[in-house]
Order: structure tokens, then C-alpha cells, then sequence
């Protein structure tokens, strides 16, 4: 009887077809996690431009409420109470506004904002591990990351 011969693979080796796959496959990932991204800061955008009114009336009544309270602090009065509680109810009226105002958009940005959250804590640390790069804790930049830093800064 011959030798038998056994092929034998090291726990992060795999096939170069296999690999190609993977890689391929990665690069969708990548490609998908950031088209979620870009969609949701596109909408991000959108929101804040339509619910401009109802945003800037909720911050108003906000910054009065903290102005007012803080001469309540100074100088007390039943005036000032009155129209701290005045102002509250109409800042939870104008928040209610704004709420419902970006309803609609949030009811997109939120699974876009899962989708990328699961891509970056599962399917991309997972991937990285299948094709032999385990993601570990970096505690200071590369060289090419400390450079691209240094240019967007003179910019």
C-alpha cells in the first residue's frame, strides 16, 4: 500500500478561489455600508432643511426658558415663574411640532442607520476575520493616517 498524503490547511488559510470570492464579497460590504451612509446623511440633510421653522422655534423657546430661569435664580419672582411654566408648555408644543415635522424622515434614516451600525460592529469585523485580518485595537495612527490628517489640516 502507498502513502496516503494529507492536505492540511493553517486556520486562516483558504483556497485562492475561495479567497478571491471573499474579497470580492468584502468589497460589496464596504460598498453597501457606505451607500447606507451616504444615503442617510443625504436625508439628514433634507430634514434639517424642511423642518428648518419648527427646529429654530423649539431652540428659541429652549434658550428663553434657560435665560429666564437663570434671572429667576438672580432675582426671584412670581412673574418669572409664570412665565417659566408658560414657556416650558410651549416648548412641548414646539417639540411635539418638530417630532412630528421629521417623523416621515426619520422613519427612512433609522434602518439606514441600523444597516450601518450592524455592517460596522458584525458583518464587517466578521468578514475582516474570514479573510485573515482580525480586527484588533489600534492605540496610535499609521503613518499614512497621521499624513492624510496632517494635509486636511493645511487645507
Amino acid at each position: 500500500m502507498g502513502k496516503k498524503t494529507a492536505q492540511t490547511q493553517t486556520a486562516n488559510s483558504v483556497p485562492i478561489a475561495d479567497q478571491q470570492a471573499l474579497q470580492s464579497a468584502f468589497v460589496e460590504l464596504v460598498g453597501e455600508r457606505w451607500g447606507y451612509f451616504m444615503a442617510r446623511r443625504m436625508k439628514t440633510t433634507e430634514m434639517s432643511e424642511k423642518t428648518k421653522a419648527e427646529s429654530k422655534t423649539a431652540r428659541d423657546l429652549a434658550n428663553k426658558v434657560r435665560d429666564t430661569i437663570e434671572e429667576l435664580i438672580k432675582s426671584p419672582s412670581e412673574k418669572l415663574s409664570a412665565a417659566i411654566k408658560t414657556t416650558r408648555e410651549e416648548l412641548k408644543t414646539a417639540r411635539k411640532a418638530l417630532k412630528d415635522a421629521r417623523k416621515p424622515y426619520m422613519e427612512k434614516i433609522t434602518p439606514l442607520a441600523k444597516a450601518i451600525r450592524y455592517c460596522d460592529n458584525v458583518a464587517i469585523p466578521d468578514s475582516l476575520k474570514e479573510l485573515g485580518h482580525p480586527v484588533a485595537p489600534r492605540f496610535s495612527l499609521s503613518d499614512w493616517a497621521k499624513q492624510a490628517i496632517e494635509t486636511k489640516k493645511k487645507e
